[in-house]
């Protein structure tokens, strides 16, 4: 049974940027607009800036703040989920990719100072709506407890490499897809800071073990957003268990209209 959507998102630092002083280059956005008919469609959306980009930390929180205003502004116009097509998410990316040319001239360097990935998930009572550049990955879940990825992480030609929003062939490497049909009752999306916890690589599937104990504490909360909840999450980011895995920023969206 679907039920009002509660969520909750956060982006720690690692400590490989806490050692070298360094930001964090991990960004993160989750909102529930509104449709025409009034009907809620949720937003979330995840990038992680490349550690070799100076600025990257900025072309991150761009991305995402640029992609919600874009959604905004579509749902103001009386537009839907319906105009949410490959080609709005290629003419969005060529805006952005304008946007970052821009502040590079201004930073006198270049768009790959800015370089950062893009996933986002879009989930309406009709549809959902997924696309992504890079690494990272979106897992969703159709059946209780049980979670799967929509794209695998997206890798580049050699180890610990992938591709970025800000590159001249982002366009080419854009995955969408479009799901109609079969609702998705809870949704997750992570930078590749997580990826190790959250994916069993060898048999190329999500770890539904990892997911269950987030998705069934935030299903309990009273609140759609919860100040405690996101808090936990913060502090489970940080953790030593985590930070033993991993030295790289993390960031975790949560959401779920699982009522029963």
């Amino acid at each position: 049974m679907k039920a009002s959507w509660k969520y909750a998102f956060a982006s720690v630092k690692g400590t490989s940027h806490e050692k070298n002083g360094l930001p964090c280059q991990d960004a993160s956005l989750c909102e529930i607009l509104k449709d025409k008919n009034g009907q809620d469609i949720l937003v979330a959306v995840v990038s992680d800036g490349a550690g070799s980009a100076p600025l990257s930390d900025q072309g991150s929180k761009l991305i995402c703040a640029l992609f919600m205003d874009e959604m905004k502004a579509l749902l103001a116009t009386g537009q839907g989920t319906e105009d949410v097509t490959e080609t709005f998410f290629k003419t969005w990316l060529n805006y952005f990719q304008k946007e970052i040319k821009v502040r590079a001239e201004i930073s006198s360097g270049t768009p790959r100072d800015f370089a950062c990935t893009f996933l986002c998930a879009i989930i309406s009572n009709e549809c959902e709506i997924f696309a992504q550049i890079g690494d990272g990955a979106i897992v969703v879940s159709n059946e209780l407890d049980h979670y799967l990825w929509v794209f695998w992480p997206h890798q580049g030609e050699y180890e610990n490499t992938t591709f970025f929003a800000t590159d001249v062939k982002a366009e080419e490497w854009l995955q969408y897809e479009r799901r109609k049909g079969v609702p998705c009752f809870e949704v997750a999306l992570f930078s590749d800071g997580l990826q190790r916890l959250a994916l069993h690589y060898q048999t190329q599937s999500a770890h539904s073990p990892f997911f269950r104990p987030f998705f069934s504490a935030l299903r309990s909360q009273e609140q759609s957003v919860s100040d405690k909840y996101t808090q936990s999450l913060i502090s489970f980011l940080g953790s030593p268990p985590v930070n033993e895995r991993t030295d790289d920023d993390k960031t975790f969206i949560l959401a779920t209209r699982r009522g029963d």
